[in-house]
């Protein structure tokens, strides 16, 4: 243990605060973890596709730049716009473009391993804590377009690097081993990943925030850091709004992973990540008839919708909003959850008692997750796992944990620190 940092407060509850505050303690820390809701995982984490899928994880990927406009005028857009120009959007959007087309065989292969590491620690606390989960096996990546499906020969060799398997199937094979999908289908291409898995992510965070209870882990909620600030020595002190918690909190280091809320954190402390708030949207429908419902998970790399099977319902989750967040979700987004469902599975539900929402998730240019030391050694980072970043949660909470102790990471962190992200 780093003998200098022994109390350390976690700023957000989601489920990379949690994995983080888990894995501290469990190494002798002393954790608070600090959350502005009444309840862990009531952002981000809340809209959270359910995929533990490794293979199937993806950096961020765009249509072209006029592609991306049209998608303003079409009834089912791949992307959701807001109107009027947004100069800062319009920076962010081109250098996940840039990423995209010059680092995402090197992006891809990290975050299928830091999510394959996640996954196999998320199986190992589900063991451990016996914690029940709704885990299915397999899941189907969907390639639409054929400029998506010409990335599949990057996607083979990440896995194959990662010794994952993989299998390169049309709709006519997705069919041998999913009898539901339809036969209607248009496709591409797609891989099938078998021991990718899907699951109850919300659920899975609610379990871990009791096993780090059990560890000594505080949670305080309702409550709101405003500033991080360094101290004359080495301490921080954290300013919080809250009606059961002083004013002001000393502690040896701060683990920030509060999604937006992290750019405003950490932007006076020389670190200013590119962090972009982009709304993802959900629907949860009942199964009507179970022999055509989906027994596996499937992710549509067009629109970066999933479906994943959860007993008796079936939960839709993704589409991209470059939108403000607001309490009214717009009607094209509830539209195209529906109508991809439809696509794939059109007997399976009654898509008409859909239940719908949204979150906002904060996402970097490149897609990945940025975990680690700031510029300010004691201030840590653990945040944009996006809408598929369950694995890749736990795991980077895991790395970080071995980052503050000093001990050697079990796979390799480069790409994923925050110096990769600031230069």
């Amino acid at each position: 243990m780093n003998s200098t940092q022994r109390q350390i407060a976690v700023i957000g509850g989601g489920l990379s605060g949690i994995c983080s505050a888990y894995f501290l303690a469990a190494r002798g820390y002393e954790v608070a973890v600090i959350e502005r809701r009444a309840h862990v995982a009531e952002e981000a984490t809340f809209g959270d596709s359910g995929l533990l899928a490794p293979g199937a994880a993806m950096p961020l990927t765009l249509p072209g730049a006029m592609a991306t406009f049209a998608c303003r005028f079409q009834d089912e857009p791949r992307v959701l716009l807001a109107p009027g120009t947004d100069f800062g959007r319009r920076r962010w959007m081109r250098a996940t473009r840039q990423a995209q087309h010059h680092d995402f065989a090197g992006n891809k292969l990290r975050l299928t391993r830091l999510s394959a590491y996640g996954q196999s620690l998320t199986l190992q606390l589900q063991a451990h804590h016996n914690l029940d989960h709704e885990n299915g096996q397999g899941v189907f990546h969907l390639f639409r377009q054929p400029a998506e499906a010409a990335r599949m020969a990057q996607l083979e060799e990440a896995a194959g690097q990662c010794e994952f398997k993989h299998q390169a199937l049309d709709a006519a094979g997705i069919r041998t081993l999913e009898p539901a999908f339809s036969s209607e289908a248009k496709l591409s291409g797609a891989l099938y990943y078998p021991e990718d898995m899907a699951g109850n992510c919300v659920l899975f965070a609610k379990q871990m925030r009791n096993a780090a209870q059990e560890l000594g882990v505080s949670f305080h909620f309702d409550s709101t850091v405003t500033s991080i600030n360094a101290e004359f020595g080495g301490r921080l002190t954290l300013h919080v709004s809250s009606p059961h918690l002083a004013s002001q909190m000393r502690v040896d280091a701060v683990v920030v992973a509060a999604g937006m809320s992290s750019a405003e954190l950490l932007r006076p402390l020389d670190t200013d990540l590119p962090l972009l708030a982009l709304q993802s949207y959900s629907a949860l429908v009942p199964v009507k008839n179970p022999d055509d419902a989906p027994s596996m998970a499937l992710h549509d790399d067009s629109y970066k919708v999933s479906m994943t099977r959860l007993g008796s319902r079936i939960r839709i989750s993704g589409l991209l909003g470059f939108v403000p967040q607001s309490q009214t979700l717009p009607p094209k987004a509830l539209r195209n959850l529906l109508k991809i469902a439809g696509d794939y599975y059109p007997n399976a539900a009654n898509y008409n008692q859909a239940h719908f929402w949204s979150n906002t998730m904060a996402l970097l240019p490149h897609g990945l997750p940025v975990v680690g030391p700031t510029r300010q050694g004691n201030v840590f980072v653990n945040v944009g796992h996006g809408a598929t970043g369950w694995a890749a949660s736990v795991g980077s909470a895991r790395l970080l944990c071995d980052m503050i102790s000093g001990d050697d990471c079990e796979i390799p962190v480069e790409g994923l620190l925050p110096r990769d992200v600031l230069g």
